[in-house]
């Protein structure tokens, strides 16, 4: 099944102003600059992927576009301002997938909950448990709530995570590499939330090697090869993961824990 149009005007305009809005962005890291000139455009309710092969620069974009790393050039906006720390609450960030730092211990309906605080929201609401069950229940893992999230998979944990960005109901939403290493269980289940929350008008930007069950969700693809947008437009589908820059002939697996036991990622808060 085809992704719905967004609100597009006949003029081919969109009806409502644009989530994000980047023009020209370049980004530095360590003397040698890895995006030269990048524009990307989101909309209410549109999802759009950002592809390409291994250091093509997609997790330096998104990373640029949340303020966890500094451009160098260009510009950003997120919903009209310059600073994504201004519209932080309308924001959600899943970054790839790491292993937990500093032994943290916390079950996984505590590590949803906390994605509702913020710099301007240093107290958990009286609700916070109810929408924490919500969004777990959202990503199939409402059964999980009271498991450390140490002891979870691979993909358990990912579930978690996007479960922690989705808590506050954003409207933009984006995740880096959300599918990678993860079980088809979970990538359905993903799916089925994102297609929910695109429908419901949020703006999603997701990073992705290839379009898989996000497919239907994604209604345009920005690719990208050494730092340069070498694509706007329909996603590559026919194309797929091996024609891209770069490919490593790595694919989603089984679910599994890694063999240190702990791959829970904390969400970088822009």
């Amino acid at each position: 099944m085809a992704a719905p149009e967004p609100d597009v005007l006949l003029d081919g305009s969109h009806d409502a102003p644009p989530a994000v809005t980047a023009r020209g962005v370049r980004v530095r890291l360590g003397g040698h600059e890895v995006l030269h000139g990048v524009d990307l455009d989101a909309f209410p309710g549109e999802a759009v992927a950002i592809m390409g092969g291994n250091g093509s620069g997609k997790s330096t974009l998104v990373r640029a576009v949340v303020g966890a790393l500094p451009a160098s050039g260009g510009s950003i906006e997120i919903f009209g301002a310059r600073r994504a720390r201004s519209v932080a609450s309308r924001i959600g960030y899943v970054p790839q997938r790491a292993s937990a730092g500093g032994g943290v211990t916390a079950t996984a309906r505590e590590v949803v909950q906390s994605g509702l605080l913020g710099a301007s929201q240093l107290r958990l609401p009286r609700d916070s448990k109810e929408r924490a069950m919500r969004a777990l229940d959202e990503l199939g893992v409402a059964d999980l709530a009271r498991r450390d999230v140490a002891s979870l998979s691979g993909g358990q944990q990912q579930r978690v995570l996007i479960a922690r960005a989705l808590v506050r109901e954003p409207d933009l939403l984006i995740l880096d590499e959300p599918m990678a290493g993860v079980d088809v269980p979970s990538q359905e289940a993903l799916a089925t939330a994102l297609t929910a929350r695109r429908d419901a008008g949020a703006s999603i930007i997701v990073v992705l090697h290839e379009l898989g069950l996000l497919g239907p969700l994604v209604h345009h693809a920005v690719v990208l090869d050494q730092g340069c947008v070498t694509h706007i437009g329909e996603p590559p589908r026919a194309l797929g993961l091996h024609a891209l820059p770069g490919h490593d002939h790595e694919h989603p697996h089984a679910d599994a824990a890694e063999p240190d036991g702990s791959t829970f990622a904390w969400e970088v808060r822009p």
